[in-house]
Parts: structure tokens; C-alpha cells; sequence
């Protein structure tokens, strides 16, 4: 139980801190004495999401290379299944890992099982890519080639611009999400505060850029937007709805009734989007806030309604989309080059005309696709089992 103390010789950072131990350490209890779970339909979600940013990057490149709209630019919205992925993460983060809160011998394994999962395909990726900015300079923007750039994009520490693989800020992101719940589960009684008052700044921040008129952070430093970023708390949301899926059960209809509603929301914010607020010049911060506002609630209701409806009702998944959420990661981090090698083939084939170009492009999108499954069944599979074999199993 909670401390018996004044409240009020505690300040606030000191009770949420508390709050959020005393919340972690009852859901860990309660994950112990549930057998783990399988949950296929957000694993399909996520193969789902992936597909949403291929589309979202096809779309970009057929109007940076053809100067025309991809199926009428109705997937410029893909971008916003990066807001699920992240919620996404946070609740399995939650499934998995709160149980080593309050064993803090465990941070360091906590934190090598998510590195392992994490960094040897990634490496693999990064290291393929490196000698052709080297052999063909015009690939990319002139960093790439430089070597402290190289060293902090193996690393996944931030920089002020994308990294060699560009969709790699995302795992910059989840990397300093592990890093503070190692600290957690290492000094859960001093970082469950800081993480509180972190979010905290995080939210504050938020509402400083709506009241400022979203200007804030164009004057900041890109640290500053990277530590107190929106997608924290999509992070936090996800670890939150985790907490909830092992205290309570609601009826089935409820749980269907938030999927559809999410499913609903995130379609309706994203066609809003494309066909609404894209179409004006605006200010990207401003767009950055819609979007976490939009696309965040939006997964948070369908996160929390998928994960209840599966948590004891069987629920049928077509095989293929079970294998598109094995492969998210492959398929994530391997389509842009990809899709950028096809849509340079795709120029040169010196065949014009808006039809060819379009099914060539959705021919592209199959295809990379495809080959991110053989990557991750092929490469990525072994690599992880390779250094688990070599840095985990070893140990035990």
C-alpha cells in the first residue's frame, strides 16, 4: 500500500512517482499469475500499420519523382501508423517487462534482451546502406557520410537530422523509452518520479505550443523536442492500457464497440487530414499536434479495444496478416530504400503515361513488402538468434 504520510509535505512529483510504483508493482503482481498471451490480432494490427507507412513513403516518392498523386494521395496519412506503433509498443513493453519491476539485478537484462531485439538487424540495415551513399553520393543529403553521423546512427542517438536509415528516429524514440524503464526497474522509487515529472514536462510542453500558436518548437533545440516529444506519451498511454489488461475484463461488445470507434476515428482524422488541413499552408508543429491529438487517441481506442476483446474470446486472423506483424520490423526498416532502389528503376524504364507509373508503383509496394518478410525470416530471425544464443541464452 501507499505510504500513510501527509500529503502535504510531498510534492507533486514525489506523489505521482509513488502513484506510478504502487500502479506497476500491483499490475506486475498481477502479470505474474497470468500465463503469457499470444495476441494475434495486434500483431496483425501492427503488420497492418507497417503497410500504412510503405504506402505512406510510395506516396512521397511518386510525387517527388512524377510530380503526380498516388491513388489520389489517400494514404498521406500512412505516416500516422508511427502514433501505433508507438502506443502499440508501450503496451507490450508493459506485458513483458513489468514484471521485472522491483528486482533491480534485472535492469541489465532487461535491457540487453530489448538491444538484442533491437540492433542486430538494424546494424545489418545501416551497415548494407552505408557504402552506397559512398558509392553514389546523390542517394542521400551529405551526412550520411560523415563519420560522426555514422557512429551516432549506429548507436540510435538523436542528431539534428534523420539518421542513415531515415525511419530510424522511431527506434531512437524507443530506445530511450527502454533506457528510462531500465532505470526504473533499476531505482524504482527515484526514476518512477522522474519518468512522472518527465511526462509531465512532456504534456506541459504540449500545451505551451497550442497556447504559443504552435511556434514553440521551431525555437528549440532538437534535443529538447526528442526528450519532452508527444510520442512519450503515446508511449505512456500504451504501458498504461498494460496496466489496465490485468485488472479488468469489460464485456465484448465494449471491447468490439472501442475497436470500431478507433478503427472509425483513425480513418476519419486521417482522410480530414489528407483532404482537409494538407491542402492548406499551415505550420508543421500545428500539423505535429493534430496529428498526436488524432492518430494517438485513435490507437489508444483501438490498442485497448483489440487487446480486450482478444484477452479471452478467440479471435480468427488470416495467416497473412499474422505474418505482416512478424515482419513490421523488416518490412519498417527496409522499405524506403527499397522503394526508393524500384521507383529509380521505374524512371528509366523510359515508359511514360499516369496509368503505368501507378501500377508500377503498386507493383513496387507489393514487392517491398515482400522481400521485408524474406528479410525477416531469412536475416533478421537468425540474427536475433544468434546474439540471444551468444549474449542471453549463454548467460542462463
Amino acid at each position: 500500500m501507499l505510504p500513510n504520510q501527509d500529503l502535504s509535505t510531498r510534492s507533486v512529483s514525489e506523489l505521482g512517482g509513488l502513484f506510478v510504483t504502487y500502479s506497476i508493482r500491483k499490475a506486475t503482481n498481477e502479470m505474474a499469475r497470468q500465463p503469457a498471451q499470444k495476441l494475434t490480432l495486434l500483431e496483425s494490427l501492427r503488420g497492418v500499420a507497417a503497410l500504412l507507412i510503405v504506402t505512406f513513403h510510395a506516396t512521397e516518392l511518386f510525387a517527388l519523382k512524377f510530380d503526380q498523386p498516388f491513388l489520389g494521395s489517400f494514404f498521406k496519412f500512412g505516416d500516422a501508423g508511427v502514433d501505433f506503433f508507438f502506443v502499440l509498443s508501450g503496451f507490450f513493453l508493459a506485458l513483458s517487462s513489468f514484471k521485472y519491476i522491483g528486482h533491480p539485478g534485472k535492469a541489465k537484462d532487461f535491457l540487453l534482451k530489448r538491444c538484442v531485439r533491437l540492433y542486430p538487424f538494424y546494424w545489418f540495415v545501416t551497415i548494407g546502406l552505408i557504402p552506397i551513399y559512398f558509392r553514389v553520393p546523390s542517394f542521400g543529403k551529405g551526412h550520411e557520410r560523415e563519420i560522426g553521423s555514422i557512429f551516432k546512427s549506429l548507436l540510435l542517438i538523436p542528431q539534428s537530422h534523420a539518421p542513415i536509415v531515415s525511419v530510424a528516429w522511431f527506434l531512437s524514440h524507443l530506445m530511450f523509452f527502454y533506457l528510462a524503464f531500465a532505470a526504473v526497474i533499476w531505482a524504482p522509487k527515484i526514476f518512477s518520479k522522474v519518468v512522472f515529472v518527465g511526462l509531465s514536462l512532456s504534456a506541459i510542453v504540449m500545451l505551451a505550443e497550442a497556447i504559443t500558436g504552435f511556434q514553440l518548437r521551431d525555437q528549440t533545440h532538437f534535443l529538447i523536442d526528442f526528450i519532452f516529444s508527444y510520442y512519450n506519451l503515446e508511449f505512456a498511454a500504451g504501458c498504461l492500457i498494460g496496466v489496465f489488461f490485468t485488472k479488468v475484463q469489460p464485456r465484448k461488445s465494449v471491447s468490439r464497440c472501442l475497436l470500431w470507434i478507433g478503427c472509425l476515428a483513425f480513418l476519419v482524422a486521417g482522410l480530414v487530414d489528407v483532404y482537409v488541413l494538407q491542402l492548406e499552408p499551415g505550420n508543421s508543429a500545428a500539423s505535429h499536434y493534430y496529428e498526436f491529438i488524432a492518430y494517438g487517441l485513435s490507437s489508444v481506442l483501438m490498442v485497448t479495444g483489440a487487446a480486450f476483446l482478444e484477452k479471452r474470446h478467440e479471435i480468427h486472423i488470416h495467416q497473412t496478416f499474422a505474418v505482416l506483424g512478424a515482419a513490421s520490423f523488416s518490412i519498417y526498416l527496409t522499405h524506403y530504400p527499397i522503394l526508393s532502389g524500384f521507383t529509380k528503376v521505374i524512371q528509366v524504364t523510359g515508359m511514360g503515361g499516369f496509368g503505368f507509373y501507378t501500377v508500377a508503383m503498386v507493383l513496387a509496394c507489393i514487392a517491398t513488402v515482400w522481400m521485408g518478410c524474406i528479410a525477416h525470416f531469412y536475416v533478421e530471425k537468425r540474427l536475433v538468434s544468434l546474439f540471444r544464443n551468444r549474449l542471453i541464452d549463454k548467460k542462463i
